[in-house]
């Protein structure tokens, strides 16, 4: 048969009768040539045909290890990989959007450039979590130096999901190495605060019954701290480049006092010593009045807190819940103030994170009828002062209140700053505008080219008068970073409260203080009695030196004495503005309509806002910097 000579078998004609039909129709002769290439198997395919199979299979192949890897990176590696190629994208769309429109001619295109980078970066850090909510604070307090519409990054609100109580059940045994149930009598499943790093949660200890709040740490922010803080550093050194600004300079001092935060032992170091200071400061009132909680020390590890937990408190900037409790704002606005200004000039130990959050506020534990108590809560970020940066930064705050504008160009010029800055960081400084005094003729000829500019500061005149602020970057004292930082948080707390007292008097006599306390002889034993690490001179010397540090005493504290009576009589006459405005509105629209409430709240501020509005007026005409709220509200 010519299909068994063709070498096709029965079963494959049956399969493929069409090539019956060609078999059938070619001529004889064709069958009796060799045929060895034609079989029952199928042909082979053609290259384009074996390319797309191999391309779907690497896809496949590509697909399957990206779900693997996602799954591998989620649930055992804290999604480090996830959030670094978030980072890493976010960071190339920035840089490759000021590379092709950074115009600084076109200030409506560089506002739009500078708004697009900052959204970006305020949804990568909203994305990541963890530690990048507190990097992106830390980048958007820097308001004096970055353009507006960074400063949205200092009001991100480090809120976080609730870990689950598997989870937290885990790591507290985990950590204590026994059950849960050995060591509370009882532990609440529902957090009382959950936030980026950890989430707190009421408990009862087993055996005394006392109720404790117990701080548990993310599993994931020990793997995560390390690359986030690393983004923080490249991010800080591309800023530096970009803007031409030193910026970079901090980025690793910054990250290690944040990575300090995730040490619960370190945290514990800090409670601790703050507890001690409180309860044998000099001051009675902060004796009194201030207070923190106790920690459990055998209970706490690295990763977990067990403290006293506070009751029937409120935020300090509560000012209903304050009022409710029958304690008075302006006490409590008080005793804030004055332990914060105790820290920073007589202990040289502060507290960097006093937001109102951390600062509790509750009637007094002896009963005493209107006595407050203020409790400090979260001590993960603190910065140590030396004596000699407590008695320079002093001497700042004397000569700022003196006018003492050749002792004020000796330490910013030390500070590496450049000469002539000493009124802008003096402003920093109080928080509210400070100028040196000048002739007629100078005030005239800065107006005038105020005018000529139009109230507004060229691009590149701007970045040189910050380069020109910093001209020994290496010179800064970096612990003045977060010194400044915990000045406008107490700033912005006075403020929210209608500025019940005089911040910068309270700050200005702990300095006075301090100048006598840092003192070779801060008392009359230590003239005939010195100390062995003192430089050896004269009795008569020593006397001399203590005399004249008590008479700078007396002069500075003559000066605030004068400077609180321009204060209430500042709070006189707001008060009596708020009376007639709502007195005039009364009358023209009736005691209980809205507009009489409109014209309330308009005149509600008090003497922290007028020293905002006039730090924005000043950042604008010095520097062409716009300054929202947030730039003061730390």
């Amino acid at each position: 048969m010519s299909w068994i000579r063709a070498g096709l078998s029965p079963a494959a004609i049956a399969r493929r009768p069409s090539r019956l039909v060609s078999l059938l129709d070619c001529p004889r002769n064709a069958f009796r040539q060799p045929i060895r290439h034609i079989s029952s198997s199928t042909p082979p395919p053609s290259p384009v045909r074996g390319r797309g199979r191999v391309a779907a299979l690497a896809l496949l192949a590509l697909g399957g290890g990206g779900v693997i890897l996602y799954e591998v990176d989620t649930h055992l590696n804290a999604s480090v990989l996830q959030r670094n190629i978030r980072t890493a994208i976010v960071g190339a769309q920035i840089a490759l959007d000021y590379k092709f429109y950074f115009d600084p001619s076109d200030s409506a295109a560089l506002d739009a450039l500078h708004q697009r980078a900052a959204d970006r970066l305020l949804k990568v850090c909203e994305a990541n979590g963890g530690l990048y909510v507190k990097l992106g604070q830390a980048i958007g307090v820097q308001a004096a130096v970055l353009p507006k519409p960074y400063h949205a990054l200092a009001k991100m609100f480090d809120d976080a999901e609730h870990l689950d109580y598997a989870t937290v059940r885990k790591v507290v045994e985990s950590e204590l190495g026994k059950s849960i149930d050995d060591v509370f009598e009882s532990f609440d499943e529902e957090p009382v605060a959950a936030a980026s790093v950890a989430q707190v949660h009421k408990a009862r200890l087993k055996g005394n019954g006392q109720e404790v709040a117990v701080k548990i740490q993310r599993p994931s922010i020990r793997a995560q701290a390390k690359w986030d803080l690393l983004s923080f550093r490249l991010l800080l050194r591309f800023y530096s480049h970009i803007f031409d600004l030193p910026l970079s300079y901090f980025g690793k001092y910054i990250s290690e006092q944040i990575h300090k935060e995730t040490d619960f032992v370190a945290e514990l170091r800090n409670a601790t010593r703050a507890r001690n200071y409180v309860q044998d400061d000099p001051q009675k009132l902060i004796r009194d009045t201030v207070y923190v909680p106790f920690c459990v020390d055998d209970l706490c590890t690295g990763r977990l807190l067990v403290m006293e937990y506070i009751h029937g408190a409120t935020r300090m900037t509560d000012e209903k819940g304050i009022k409710a409790m029958g304690l008075s704002v302006r006490e409590v606005a008080r005793s804030v103030c004055e332990v914060f200004a105790s820290q920073i000039f007589q202990h040289g130990f502060v507290q960097c994170d006093g937001h109102a959050g951390n600062v509790l506020v509750r009637r007094h534990p002896n009963g005493k009828r209107g006595q407050h108590q203020v409790c400090l809560i979260d001590h993960g970020l603190y910065v140590n002062l030396s004596e000699s940066f407590r008695r320079q930064y002093a001497e700042l705050w004397r000569a700022i209140f003196q006018l003492d504008v050749s002792t004020l160009e000796r330490i910013t010029q030390a500070w590496g700053m450049g000469q002539g800055s000493s009124e802008l960081f003096a402003s920093a400084t109080l928080m509210r505008p400070w100028r040196k005094p000048k002739s007629k003729e100078e005030e005239q000829k800065e107006r005038e080219e105020r005018e000529r500019n139009g109230g507004r500061v060229d691009y590149n005149k701007q970045k040189e008068l910050i380069k020109g602020f910093l001209v020994h970057v290496e010179l800064v004292p970096k612990e003045l970073i977060f010194v400044s930082r915990s000045m406008r948080i107490v700033q912005a707390n006075n403020q929210i409260l209608h500025s019940p007292v005089n911040r910068l008097n309270i700050l200005a006599r702990h300095a006075s203080s301090a100048l006598v306390s840092t003192s070779p002889t801060p008392s009359l034993i230590r003239v005939f009695f010195p100390r062995q690490s003192q430089p050896s001179n004269s009795l008569s010397g020593r006397l001399v030196t203590w005399l004249r540090s008590r008479m700078a005493f007396l002069t500075f504290r003559t000066t605030l004495f004068v400077l609180d009576l321009a204060f209430v009589g500042s709070a006189v006459v707001r008060s009596l503005h708020k009376a007639s405005v709502i007195f005039v509105s009364s009358l023209k629209y009736g005691p209980f309509s809205k507009e009489v409430k409109r014209a309330a709240s308009k005149t509600a501020g008090g003497f922290e806002d007028d020293l905002e509005a006039g730090m924005r007026q000043l950042a604008k005409e010095e520097f062409g910097v716009e300054l929202d709220e947030t730039a003061f509200a730390g």
